[in-house]
């Protein structure tokens, strides 16, 4: 996706927001000449021809080099990580309870990607699980799915953030359980960007005891110019299911045509461009499927 009116105020204001959770008490001058050097390189951005996670990566490079720490959100992601951990068997309680435990399973892997970490929300965690419903996804092409998954071989699931990674562990046995022939495929990303999930996340939750976990690019999305061949390889495989977890793999993925497979987005709609792109309010939760252009 091509850069949008809507993402230029957002990045500046994720800098500032950037600061305040991992070092609140720096300086005013520190966050301005943070935001002074995203401003530099907006000058010269071809706003034809980058990607809006090519922006995300430089925003995130840029604060790393002012805190001077490649990886700010480690200690963040490792406590996102033990927290959700920490309801894992309740979590799969309420998934196997329920009417439709694969559906409950996609439920709770859009739940993954609501939550605030920050603001510390693991007491509503089960309680907001055992509430969602099928009215929670605004945009909902579940049954479109179980007939993509009916027929596939091969499920890649492009992953999102730590803490999430761990609904999506989830996800992935209750699919097994319905389609145990169906190979899955998981993808993080190749080194520390923002909160996303990492090969050293799958691994701290045992996701790679489970399924085969694949490293992307480090980019909070997917530039394709960037990706790994190993990732490639599995991405560009025909007859193959994609399913794309959170915002910034939605704005890797809308500008490029995916023939012969379907791919699905699953995410919650957090800024005003998610809002005009898919006809939906702030807060909304997708489960999208992918068509010409989309």
């Amino acid at each position: 996706m091509k850069l949008e009116p809507e993402c230029i105020g957002c990045f500046f204001n994720q800098i500032l927001k950037a600061f305040e959770l991992l070092q609140p008490e720096l300086s005013r001058e520190i966050v301005i000449t943070a935001q002074k050097k995203l401003m530099k390189y907006l000058l010269t951005f071809d706003i034809n021809e980058n990607a809006i996670p090519t922006l995300g990566k430089v925003t995130y490079n840029i604060i790393a080099e002012l805190l001077g720490n490649d990886d700010p959100y480690h200690d963040l992601k490792i406590e996102n990580n033990r927290l959700i951990l920490k309801y894992y068997d309740e979590i799969i309680s309420v998934i196997e309870k329920s009417e439709d435990p694969l559906f409950e399973a996609i439920l709770a892997a859009a739940l993954g990607n609501t939550i605030d970490f920050a603001s510390q929300h693991d007491i509503e965690i089960i309680s907001d699980l055992q509430k969602f419903s099928i009215e929670d996804l605004v945009i909902n092409d579940y049954v479109e799915f179980k007939k993509s998954l009916n027929s596939a071989k091969e499920l890649l699931i492009i992953g999102d953030n730590a803490g999430e990674i761990v609904f999506d562990k989830i996800l992935i046995i209750t699919i097994k359980k319905y389609y145990p022939d169906l190979e899955i495929i998981y993808s993080v990303r190749a080194a520390p960007i923002i909160n996303d999930a990492t090969i050293e996340d799958a691994k701290f939750i045992s996701l790679t005891d489970l399924v085969k976990v694949i490293e992307s690019n480090a980019a909070p999305g997917i530039l394709v110019s960037q990706t790994s061949k190993e990732f490639n390889k599995y991405f560009f495989k025909e007859k193959q299911v994609i399913l794309s977890k959170g915002q910034g793999n939605f704005e890797s993925l809308y500008d490029i045509e995916l023939p012969k497979k379907d791919a699905y987005y699953l995410l919650k709609a957090k800024c005003n461009l998610m809002e005009r792109v898919f006809g939906v309010k702030i807060g909304d939760l997708i489960f999208k499927k992918k068509t010409q252009g989309f």
